[in-house]
Parts: structure tokens; C-alpha cells; sequence
């Protein structure tokens, strides 16, 4: 059930980011702007509930989901149920559109820069997480369903069995994804040719919270 709940609001969140990039050719102002930050909530609302859906196939210990069954056991404390999450491949990539969608989301709420600038850093955005989003529902899918009836899985990677490295992979992601935003703020800032001391000062707080993410994760 979490499995497929998952599947289509993945399928949703990807649908919604060519809405994001289609509003922004649309002549009226008033469906634009509209459909333009409706969308992005809704990305980011329906790849939280992606997410939480892969995570609750982890709590429970639905081994019917093929990433449950090979990266998680049913006798792993809670913690490691969680952490399994995002400790294989599908879910961190999973993971990886949940923070670049939150990125997008908070950066949109920008009253520094000016409107055409902030809305082109949000379309560059958008078609990252397409393309990062492609990747996952074409190659690394963690929603798959395992095709045998088991009622146990093969446990969670060793490596990851610490508090610490528990922690570690959220904290470095979102540094790293963090500089996705970055990129988009400076191909907009060039197209537009608007990298005055508002952008820089814009860029430069974010591009200092990420190395900070970066450096926690690293210590961790």
C-alpha cells in the first residue's frame, strides 16, 4: 500500500515540476504567478509523502517492497529501520529530491532579488529534479515490488549501525544538494545579467549554509 502511495506522488511531484517550467511562458500574470507557487508546494509536498511512504515500509517491515527487503530486518531497532531509509542507493536518491524540493521551496519565499531572477533559479531547479527524478522512476525505482513472498529481509548495512553514521548521510545531502541551488542562482544571475550585490549577497548566505551542512556531515 506505502508502495504504491509513493510511486504516485513521486509520479506527481515530477508531473508538476513541467508545470512549473510551462506557467513561466504564460502571458497572464494572474494564472502565472498562480499556477507557478502552486506548484511549488505541491512538489514538495508530494515528495515528502513519497519519502515518509518509503519510510513507512521500513517501520513496518513491509518486505513486499523490494528496498525493504533487501536493506532492512525486522529486528533492527526503530532507529535503523529509519536510517535504512535513505542507507541504499533508491532511497538517497529519494532523499535527494525531498531536500532539493524543500531548497526550492524556501528560496522561493525571496523578497531580495528581483522577480524574473528568482523565477528563473526556480526553473533551473525544476529541471534538475526532472532529471534527477527521470533517473529514479526509469533506473532506481524504491518502490519496486519484490516478486517473491518473504517474510524477512537482509538487514541493514553494518556501516550505517552507529548513531552517528545514522545521521550522517541527511546532514551531508543537504549540503551537497544544497549547491544545486548555487548553480541555478548563477545561471540565472548570467542569463539576466543581474549579478549585482543583492545576488551576490543572496548566494553567498546560501552557498555558506551548505559548506556548513557539508562540514557537519563530514565531522559526522
Amino acid at each position: 500500500m506505502f508502495s504504491q502511495i509513493g510511486f504516485i506522488f513521486l509520479i506527481c511531484a515530477y508531473i508538476a515540476n513541467f508545470f512549473i517550467i510551462g506557467s513561466y511562458k504564460i502571458n497572464s500574470y494572474f494564472i502565472r504567478e498562480k499556477f507557478f507557487y502552486f506548484s511549488i508546494y505541491f512538489i514538495f509536498i508530494s515528495t515528502l509523502i513519497s519519502f515518509f511512504s518509503l519510510m513507512g515500509n521500513y517501520i513496518i517491515s513491509d518486505f513486499s517492497n523490494y528496498n525493504v527487503f533487501q536493506n532492512s530486518h525486522s529486528s533492527k531497532p526503530l532507529i535503523y529501520k529509519i536510517t535504512g531509509t535513505w542507507g541504499n542507493h533508491e532511497g538517497s536518491m529519494l532523499l535527494w529530491l525531498l531536500i532539493m524540493s524543500a531548497y526550492t521551496l524556501l528560496f522561493s519565499f525571496n523578497k531580495v532579488l528581483d522577480n524574473e531572477t528568482k523565477k528563473l533559479t526556480i526553473i533551473f531547479q525544476s529541471l534538475l529534479f526532472i532529471g534527477f527524478c527521470s533517473f529514479i522512476i526509469l533506473t532506481s525505482n524504491p518502490f519496486l515490488i519484490n516478486t517473491l513472498s518473504v517474510s524477512e529481509g537482509l538487514g541493514l548495512n553494518p556501516i550505517l549501525q552507529d548513531p552517528a553514521l545514522a545521521i550522517h548521510p541527511p546532514v551531508l545531502y543537504t549540503g551537497y544538494v544544497g549547491f544545486s541551488l548555487i548553480l541555478s542562482l548563477a545561471l540565472s544571475g548570467l542569463i539576466n545579467k543581474k549579478l549585482d550585490i543583492q545576488w551576490i549577497k543572496v548566494t553567498k548566505k546560501w552557498a555558506i549554509f551548505c559548506w556548513s551542512m557539508l562540514t557537519g556531515g563530514i565531522a559526522l
